[in-house]
């Protein structure tokens, strides 16, 4: 008897898990080389590219300098031992041929641009948008609303048109940049303060319009762009880490809930041949993650 019910058991446990792996569709892949947060993230040849980052040993926070570089080929990681570069908190910028970011922070100052750390932004054809941010992590009073268009040169763009913030998601669809959600600063309070608010930018017009509200308020949430008309929403922080995700319809201007993330944190998401790929992450406060998942992206588009 004892024997049936443990083998009824083991029968009953495969099952579950069949069934999570069936609704997840995630697929764990080899591990990031070290847990990370706050990174650069994108393609670049065919393969996942992680730069820089931040993680936590003891309470000491790390600002990390290594190139990682995973092929999804060959399902391995690698480092590349020519970069050598202390970054975090810039903004990536995917192109069809490869990536670059903008900012950054070093662990004691701001890279090149003075507000271009927890900023939003992006890259389309017309040209590369960084938006709010601030000049160092810790610095949430100096938190900007500023708008820049860099290419041959640096051009001030119309303000964001809501209050200073950071830690945004942002993706580009078409000729605008869709940002959203991220934190306020309540200098009354000295907290920061997440906001739902969304709005998309025109280079072309240099005019904000404002959107649908995210259906919860969000800092630290990530943006990739599935196709021309669809943003896949995840993770962030809400009242704590989360994991749930939307789909946003840029014609429709509305959401739906979207497959989850296999883990709550603030992620990087990269889209690549066909697949959406979840990488590290903060996932506890003064904690990062070295999680590494995919999934397709016809997975995610299901309704």
């Amino acid at each position: 008897m004892t024997e049936r019910l443990t083998l009824m058991t083991k029968q009953l446990f495969f099952s579950l898990a069949l069934i999570s792996t069936a609704q997840a569709q995630w697929t764990a892949l080899p591990p990031l080389p070290a847990p990370n947060g706050g990174f650069i993230f994108g393609h670049d040849d065919g393969q996942i590219v992680v730069l820089g980052g931040t993680n936590w040993e003891g309470g000491k926070k790390n600002w990390l300098n290594k190139k990682h570089i995973f092929d999804p080929a060959k399902m391995i990681w690698s480092t590349d031992p020519k970069f050598d570069e202390k970054v975090a908190y810039a903004v990536s910028l995917q192109r069809k041929d490869g990536f670059s970011f903008m900012g950054g922070f070093d662990g004691e100052k701001a890279r090149y641009i003075a507000n271009g750390v927890l900023a939003a932004g992006g890259r389309g054809d017309f040209g590369n948008i960084l938006v709010g941010g601030t000049n160092d992590p810790a610095n949430l009073a100096g938190l900007s609303k500023e708008t820049w268009m860099y290419g041959k040169g640096e051009t001030r763009m119309a303000d964001y048109p809501d209050r200073p913030f950071a830690v945004a998601a942002s993706a580009v669809v078409g000729d605008e940049l869709f940002v959203f959600g991220g934190m306020n600063y309540d200098t009354g309070g000295k907290v920061a303060v997440n906001t739902d608010v969304v709005y998309a930018f025109s280079p072309k017009k240099n005019s904000w319009r404002p959107l649908k509200s995210l259906p919860r308020a969000n800092r630290g949430l990530t943006a990739v762009t599935l196709d021309e008309q669809h943003i896949y929403l995840a993770g962030g922080y809400t009242t704590d880490f989360a994991s749930d995700a939307f789909i946003y319809d840029v014609k429709a201007d509305s959401y739906r809930k979207a497959k989850s993330l296999p883990y709550a944190a603030m992620v990087g998401l990269v889209k690549l041949d066909g697949f959406v790929y979840c990488i590290g992450g903060e996932d506890k406060k003064q904690s990062r993650t070295d999680k590494f998942f995919r999934i397709p992206i016809a997975e995610l588009l299901k309704p």
